[in-house]
Protein backbone atom coordinates (compact mmCIF):
# COMPACT_ATOMS: atom_id res chain seq x y z
CA UNK A 1 0.00 0.00 0.00
CA UNK A 2 2.81 2.35 0.97
CA UNK A 3 4.66 1.54 -2.25
CA UNK A 4 1.54 2.27 -4.28
CA UNK A 5 1.21 5.74 -2.71
CA UNK A 6 4.86 6.49 -3.47
CA UNK A 7 4.34 5.40 -7.07
CA UNK A 8 1.29 7.65 -7.45
CA UNK A 9 3.18 10.62 -5.98
CA UNK A 10 6.10 9.91 -8.31
CA UNK A 11 3.81 9.79 -11.37
CA UNK A 12 2.05 13.03 -10.38
CA UNK A 13 5.41 14.73 -9.86
CA UNK A 14 6.64 13.56 -13.26
CA UNK A 15 3.50 14.75 -15.04
CA UNK A 16 3.73 18.12 -13.30
CA UNK A 17 7.35 18.56 -14.38
CA UNK A 18 6.47 17.58 -17.97
CA UNK A 19 3.65 20.14 -18.02
CA UNK A 20 6.06 22.80 -16.73
CA UNK A 21 8.50 22.04 -19.56
CA UNK A 22 5.75 22.27 -22.19
CA UNK A 23 4.47 25.62 -20.88
CA UNK A 24 8.01 26.99 -20.64
CA UNK A 25 8.83 25.92 -24.21
CA UNK A 26 5.75 27.46 -25.82
CA UNK A 27 5.94 30.57 -23.64
CA UNK A 28 9.53 31.19 -24.72
CA UNK A 29 8.59 30.70 -28.36
CA UNK A 30 5.78 33.25 -28.10
CA UNK A 31 7.98 35.82 -26.36
CA UNK A 32 10.76 35.32 -28.90
CA UNK A 33 8.31 35.81 -31.75
CA UNK A 34 7.01 39.06 -30.27
CA UNK A 35 10.54 40.30 -29.60
CA UNK A 36 11.60 39.65 -33.18
CA UNK A 37 8.57 41.52 -34.50
CA UNK A 38 9.57 44.61 -32.52
CA UNK A 39 13.25 44.47 -33.47
CA UNK A 40 13.23 44.22 -37.26
CA UNK A 41 16.44 45.45 -38.88
CA UNK A 42 15.88 47.02 -42.27
CA UNK A 43 18.24 45.58 -44.88
CA UNK A 44 19.36 46.76 -48.30
CA UNK A 45 18.07 44.55 -51.10
CA UNK A 46 19.81 44.85 -54.45
CA UNK A 47 17.96 42.48 -56.77
CA UNK A 48 14.34 43.39 -57.37
CA UNK A 49 11.62 41.69 -59.36
CA UNK A 50 11.25 44.11 -62.24
CA UNK A 51 8.84 42.13 -64.38
CA UNK A 52 5.99 41.52 -61.99
CA UNK A 53 4.68 42.46 -58.60
CA UNK A 54 6.97 41.40 -55.76
CA UNK A 55 6.47 37.85 -54.54
CA UNK A 56 8.10 38.64 -51.18
CA UNK A 57 5.89 38.77 -48.07
CA UNK A 58 3.89 41.97 -48.00
CA UNK A 59 0.69 43.29 -46.50
CA UNK A 60 -0.41 44.48 -49.91
CA UNK A 61 -1.54 42.92 -53.17
CA UNK A 62 -2.84 44.53 -56.36
CA UNK A 63 -5.90 46.77 -56.10
CA UNK A 64 -5.87 47.22 -52.35
CA UNK A 65 -6.39 50.72 -51.05
CA UNK A 66 -3.11 52.37 -50.07
CA UNK A 67 -2.97 53.04 -46.35
CA UNK A 68 -2.55 56.67 -45.32
CA UNK A 69 0.51 57.77 -43.38
CA UNK A 70 2.20 60.91 -42.06
CA UNK A 71 5.75 61.98 -42.94
CA UNK A 72 7.54 65.34 -42.88
CA UNK A 73 9.01 67.66 -45.49
CA UNK A 74 12.36 69.46 -45.23
CA UNK A 75 10.70 72.19 -43.15
CA UNK A 76 9.32 69.66 -40.64
CA UNK A 77 5.76 70.19 -41.88
CA UNK A 78 3.41 67.20 -41.84
CA UNK A 79 2.63 65.60 -45.19
CA UNK A 80 0.08 62.83 -45.65
CA UNK A 81 -0.30 60.38 -48.52
CA UNK A 82 -3.98 61.35 -48.68
CA UNK A 83 -2.88 64.88 -49.65
CA UNK A 84 -2.16 63.44 -53.10
CA UNK A 85 -5.49 61.71 -53.65
CA UNK A 86 -6.60 62.25 -57.25
CA UNK A 87 -3.03 62.10 -58.55
CA UNK A 88 -1.02 58.96 -59.39
CA UNK A 89 1.74 58.41 -56.83
CA UNK A 90 5.03 56.52 -56.83
CA UNK A 91 6.45 55.84 -53.36
CA UNK A 92 10.10 54.94 -53.01
CA UNK A 93 11.46 53.94 -49.60
CA UNK A 94 15.19 54.57 -49.30
CA UNK A 95 18.15 55.58 -47.12
CA UNK A 96 21.51 57.12 -47.95
CA UNK A 97 23.40 54.13 -46.47
CA UNK A 98 21.71 51.72 -48.91
CA UNK A 99 23.86 50.99 -52.05
CA UNK A 100 20.99 49.78 -54.30
CA UNK A 101 18.96 52.83 -53.25
CA UNK A 102 21.77 55.11 -54.37
CA UNK A 103 22.06 53.24 -57.66
CA UNK A 104 18.45 53.87 -58.65
CA UNK A 105 18.32 57.50 -57.46
CA UNK A 106 19.31 59.02 -60.85
CA UNK A 107 16.38 57.23 -62.52
CA UNK A 108 13.91 58.50 -59.92
CA UNK A 109 15.29 62.01 -60.16
CA UNK A 110 14.98 61.96 -63.96
CA UNK A 111 11.43 60.58 -63.86
CA UNK A 112 10.46 63.12 -61.18
CA UNK A 113 11.42 65.96 -63.47
CA UNK A 114 10.07 64.41 -66.65
CA UNK A 115 6.61 63.60 -65.26
CA UNK A 116 6.29 66.15 -62.45
CA UNK A 117 3.02 67.54 -63.84
CA UNK A 118 1.38 64.12 -64.11
CA UNK A 119 2.71 61.92 -61.31
CA UNK A 120 3.81 62.61 -57.74
CA UNK A 121 7.03 60.73 -57.01
CA UNK A 122 7.60 60.74 -53.25
CA UNK A 123 11.00 59.65 -51.97
CA UNK A 124 10.34 58.42 -48.42
CA UNK A 125 13.54 58.50 -46.40
CA UNK A 126 13.66 56.01 -43.52
CA UNK A 127 14.80 58.55 -40.95
CA UNK A 128 15.20 56.48 -37.82
CA UNK A 129 17.48 59.05 -36.17
CA UNK A 130 20.28 56.52 -35.71
CA UNK A 131 21.35 54.74 -38.86
CA UNK A 132 19.81 57.54 -40.93
CA UNK A 133 19.20 61.17 -39.93
CA UNK A 134 17.59 64.12 -41.68
CA UNK A 135 21.05 65.66 -42.07
CA UNK A 136 22.41 62.46 -43.66
CA UNK A 137 19.62 62.43 -46.21
CA UNK A 138 19.83 66.15 -46.99
CA UNK A 139 23.60 65.93 -47.42
CA UNK A 140 23.26 63.03 -49.87
CA UNK A 141 20.59 64.82 -51.91
CA UNK A 142 22.61 68.05 -52.04
CA UNK A 143 25.89 66.35 -52.97
CA UNK A 144 24.23 64.63 -55.92
CA UNK A 145 22.26 67.70 -57.00
CA UNK A 146 18.92 65.87 -56.89
CA UNK A 147 15.73 67.94 -56.88
CA UNK A 148 13.04 65.28 -56.44
CA UNK A 149 10.56 65.46 -53.56
CA UNK A 150 12.10 63.94 -50.44
CA UNK A 151 9.98 63.30 -47.35
CA UNK A 152 11.23 62.12 -43.98
CA UNK A 153 9.68 59.19 -42.11
CA UNK A 154 10.84 60.53 -38.72
CA UNK A 155 8.28 58.54 -36.74
CA UNK A 156 8.55 55.45 -38.96
CA UNK A 157 4.82 55.70 -39.61
CA UNK A 158 5.04 54.97 -43.34
CA UNK A 159 7.54 52.13 -42.95
CA UNK A 160 5.36 50.50 -40.28
CA UNK A 161 2.18 50.86 -42.33
CA UNK A 162 3.84 49.30 -45.38
CA UNK A 163 5.82 46.64 -43.52
CA UNK A 164 9.19 47.85 -44.82
CA UNK A 165 11.88 45.32 -43.85
CA UNK A 166 14.16 45.78 -46.88
CA UNK A 167 14.96 48.71 -49.16
CA UNK A 168 14.68 50.00 -51.75
CA UNK A 169 10.97 49.39 -52.03
CA UNK A 170 8.79 51.00 -54.69
CA UNK A 171 5.00 51.11 -54.46
CA UNK A 172 2.90 52.43 -57.34
CA UNK A 173 -0.53 53.87 -56.57
CA UNK A 174 -3.19 54.96 -59.06
CA UNK A 175 -5.11 58.24 -58.87
CA UNK A 176 -7.93 56.56 -56.95
CA UNK A 177 -5.57 55.47 -54.19
CA UNK A 178 -5.21 51.79 -55.09
CA UNK A 179 -1.88 49.94 -55.07
CA UNK A 180 -1.19 48.48 -58.50
CA UNK A 181 2.48 47.46 -58.18
CA UNK A 182 4.79 46.71 -55.27
CA UNK A 183 8.50 46.14 -55.94
CA UNK A 184 11.09 44.94 -53.43
CA UNK A 185 14.68 45.66 -54.46
CA UNK A 186 16.05 47.86 -57.21
CA UNK A 187 13.99 48.87 -60.22
CA UNK A 188 15.47 49.93 -63.57
CA UNK A 189 14.71 53.23 -65.26
CA UNK A 190 12.98 51.45 -68.16
CA UNK A 191 10.65 49.50 -65.91
CA UNK A 192 9.95 52.55 -63.76
CA UNK A 193 9.09 54.68 -66.77
CA UNK A 194 6.88 51.98 -68.29
CA UNK A 195 4.86 51.80 -65.07
CA UNK A 196 4.55 55.58 -64.91
CA UNK A 197 3.26 55.66 -68.48
CA UNK A 198 0.60 53.10 -67.58
CA UNK A 199 -0.42 55.29 -64.64
CA UNK A 200 -1.06 58.35 -66.80
CA UNK A 201 -2.74 56.70 -69.78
Amino acid sequence: MENRKKLIILIIGFLGFAAFLVVTYFGYGLLSSEYNKKNVTIQAEKDGDENKQSTKPSKFKAKLMAEDFTVYNENSKEVKLSDYRGTPVVLNFWASWCPPCREEMPAFNEMSNKYKDKVSILMINLTDGQRETVDDAKKFIKENDYNMKVLFDNEMDASDKYNITAIPRTIIIDKDGYIINDYSGGISKDILESKIKLLIE
